[in-house]
């Protein structure tokens, strides 16, 4: 089983839930997809999903290569012979779950089934999950335990068995805690011997931010072209809910386009700008004034109850 779909009938008739239950089966099967039904929980039934025939992942999998060497994702074209190119690059379960979910909420057109949970004719569609390997997770998390450092083997296989975001944000989480060691000891160390308020304590804190964010960006630069997934963001699936305004011919592969004005792109888009000045305004100015009271709290006032001030303001506006 690839992944489950929970769909709800409570709001439905028997017939209306049988037909509706008929139409989604179908739509998986358009794809490519074999189903099973099983009870669930009250008013729910569960659909386990997975695709029909090995050929036809093999199928898909190696289009997928292909068009992601087209647009220069991936830096060698894969071999002509199909079975070459998986026997040299064998299909991983990240991979697979991906390409099976991609067939469940893809838009026909490209050989989806199209099921948008929760919207549309699919609105009796909860959810759509993966169900866990428990012996594996298992076994993961007590690998995991052991170590204190992920190595560049222990990364790849995150990614082949969840993906490349979830390998990445490993990843990141191991560089951003490396670096906080020396943030940590140097604070420490102004803590006891330098004092409140140190221009060099923020200079050399803001230099070490600079650093981090430098370093990371190569990092992650290195481990896109490792993994080949270096401009991933140029190959995008067009969402089913995606409303065209027209349609073009692609004068080079013969192929109909759905288009949308960008002017009408551009003008949604730049709504959110009034939204971003008003929040930036807003928490700048809460944060000169957290400042202000601090510094008056801690400097100027020397009245009684001085030290509970200091916390408890400062505490609230941290809480904030």
């Amino acid at each position: 089983v690839d992944f489950v779909l929970s769909f709800n009938h409570e709001c439905l008739s028997k017939t209306q839930a049988e037909a509706t239950l008929r139409k989604l089966v179908n739509a998986l099967a358009g794809a490519g997809l074999a189903t099973q039904v099983r009870n669930g929980d009250i008013h729910t039934i569960f659909l386990l999903v997975k695709v029909s025939t090995t050929l036809q992942l093999h199928e898909k999998i190696y289009r997928s290569r292909l068009r992601d060497w087209l647009y220069g994702v991936s830096t060698s074209p894969p071999p002509k012979e199909m079975q070459k190119n998986l026997k040299e690059h064998p299909i991983t379960e990240a991979e697979r779950l991906r390409l099976v979910y991609s067939l469940i909420i893809g838009p026909k057109k490209e050989g989806g089934a199209a099921i948008t949970p929760r919207r549309g004719e699919w609105e009796n569609i909860h959810s759509i999950f993966r169900l866990h390997d428990q012996a594996y997770n298992r076994l993961w998390i007590k690998k995991l335990s052991s170590k204190y450092f992920l190595t560049s083997d222990d990364l790849s296989e995150i990614k082949g068995r969840f993906g490349e975001k979830i390998a990445f944000y490993f990843a990141f989480l191991q560089s951003y805690f490396l670096f906080l060691i020396f943030p940590a000891a140097f604070g420490f160390f102004a803590w006891v011997f330098i004092g409140p308020y140190s221009p060099i304590y923020a200079i050399l804190n803001a230099f070490w931010c600079i650093c981090f964010v430098e370093y990371w960006k190569k990092q992650q630069k290195n481990l896109a072209m490792q993994w080949e997934v270096n401009g991933i963001s140029r190959v995008h699936q067009q969402r089913t809910e995606f409303k065209h305004e027209s349609v073009l011919n692609d004068p080079i592969t013969g192929e109909n386009i759905n288009v949308y004005s960008p002017i009408k792109r551009l003008f949604r888009q730049l709504l959110q700008i009034p939204f971003v000045i008003a929040a930036t305004v807003t928490l700048g100015s809460m944060i000169a004034f957290g400042f202000a009271i601090e510094i008056f709290l801690s400097e100027i006032y020397n009245g009684p109850f001085k030290g509970y001030l200091v916390n408890i303001i400062i505490k609230r506006f941290e809480i904030y």
